[in-house]
């Protein structure tokens, strides 16, 4: 027997990475395609470019198309010891990105970035309620070794960075809203360049602005880059102290319903009310997805922690610039842990109001029943008096009827008389008349009696039908 052997040739459309989170990205296309992740209109793009040089000199681009973008190529190259800034913006929080997918992916080569970037989009997405209240993107930090032997390595770290943000103008209690900021960077330890890609929720984005004034400042700019995180401090700084404001403002509201609750009596008109439980159960409900960002804000600052112990392993850092970024990261845990825990109390403080509120209802409801039944019973007891006291009549009534009937009926002098010397009862011959009147007159009372009755009884039964 004589085998033949064939050599079988697969081709793949696409390199797998079988050391990637995403190693067909085919199915990540697919889920921003689903989302609305991206624009569809190019006329609605906007990337903006900016890189600083060794000198802090500053060069800023603004892209509307993927042919600009393209042709940028060339000069996308990277400068030793310089900065890249790419932000791209929503139109607002609830709505795609502000650039398309084909302008993504080729922001994505022009920055050679991997697959961290372009799951950070599947966050920023057309949307019509707050969903993924509690979900953000867990942190990734990959630490590549450019080549065997050399101590050069590519830094790459991406997450959401999600914060409390109060709308201007505003003193509803519903000022407050949740926001994102997606983060990647892209650090070579051998050229000491830093490619930066921000995905803010709006153009305006404070973040950007005070990112935009340190650039323009060579002395800024120059702190900026002595250590390759102290970006990642900047976008802290300017977002995460809102949360105390944040949690502030929500503890302002339960209180005044907790103070008026509190005080309430059973006796008194009650003064709180469905709307007030509702109020209550809104303040639980912000407080609920907080514990999870507050976690995965954590797990970002350990990701941080390190990217920094890699940067110092390998002789980027100097052992002081090491030691005041671990220490600065430490400092955000234990904010982030104090944030956590006065969550987790105003949630808890929420759900016991809301619990007292509906307890005052129910014992309100359960007080003015009472009053209902006591008044009922003392009605009740009235009615029975009342048929007591008619039922004597009545039995009266019924023993003196006959005798006062018969004297009423003798007492006619029109139809009995008594002769005065027999001194028997005579009945006139016009007793017919008497006959003729009451018999019918007494027949028209029953007969309508019985009409009256039948009705009733037939509209009781109607209405208990229709109940049915």
């Amino acid at each position: 027997m004589i085998a033949h052997t064939q050599d079988v040739q697969t081709s793949l459309p696409h390199l797998v990475d079988p050391f990637s989170l995403v190693p067909y990205a085919d199915d990540l296309w697919d889920v921003a395609k689903s989302r609305k992740c991206f624009q569809d209109d190019e006329s609605k793009v906007q990337v903006d470019w900016t890189d600083s040089d060794t000198e802090h000199h500053v060069t800023r681009t603004t892209f509307t198309s993927l042919t600009e973008l393209q042709a940028h190529r060339k000069k996308a190259s990277t400068a030793p010891n310089g900065l890249r800034f790419i932000s791209i913006n929503q139109g607002n929080s609830w709505r795609p990105l502000n650039v398309t997918k084909e302008m993504f992916e080729e922001i994505g080569t022009l920055t050679s970035s991997s697959h961290v970037l372009h799951n950070l989009s599947l966050s920023f997405h057309d949307k019509f309620m707050a969903t993924e209240a509690a979900f953000s993107s867990a942190p990734a930090f990959i630490w590549n070794e450019r080549s065997i032997g050399a101590n050069t390595h590519t830094l790459e770290i991406a997450y959401i960075f999600k914060y409390a943000f109060r709308k201007s103008n505003n003193d509803r209690p519903d000022s407050w809203t949740v926001r994102q900021t997606g983060v990647y960077q892209k650090f070579d330890t051998a050229t000491k360049h830093s490619t930066w890609i921000f995905l803010n929720p709006t153009k305006n984005c404070l973040f950007q602005q005070r990112l935009v004034d340190i650039l323009m400042c060579p002395l800024q700019c120059s702190q900026l880059t002595s250590h390759p995180l102290l970006i990642h401090n900047l976008l802290f700084a300017t977002f995460f102290p809102n949360w105390r404001e944040y949690l502030g403002a929500q503890e302002d509201r339960a209180l005044t319903i907790y103070n008026t609750t509190v005080t309430q009596h059973i006796q008194e008109p009650l003064r709180v009310n469905h709307n007030m439980w509702a109020s209550i159960r809104s303040i639980e409900s912000r407080c609920l997805p907080l514990q999870a960002v507050f976690r995965s804000f954590e797990k970002t600052v350990q990701t941080l922690h390190k990217a920094n112990n890699a940067l110092r392993d390998c002789g980027s850092l100097q052992h002081l610039s090491w030691h005041k970024m671990d220490q600065l990261l430490d400092n955000y845990e234990s904010h982030a842990d104090a944030y956590l825990q006065a969550a987790s109390f105003l949630q808890s403080w929420a759900t016991t109001t809301a619990q007292l509120i509906a307890d005052n209802l129910s014992f309100n409801n359960s007080y003015t029943a009472q009053q209902q039944s006591d008044y009922m019973l003392s009605l009740t007891s009235s009615t029975v008096d009342d048929s007591s006291t008619v039922r004597v009549i009545t039995v009266v009534t019924l023993i003196y009827l006959p005798s006062t009937f018969m004297a009423t009926l003798l007492g006619m002098n029109s139809f009995f008389e008594m002769d005065s010397e027999t001194h028997k009862l005579i009945v006139s011959p016009q007793f017919w008349i008497f006959i003729v009147c009451a018999v019918p007159l007494t027949a028209v009372t029953v007969l309508y009696w019985w009409v009256r009755s039948k009705r009733h009884q037939k509209h009781a039964n109607g209405k208990g039908e229709s109940l049915a």
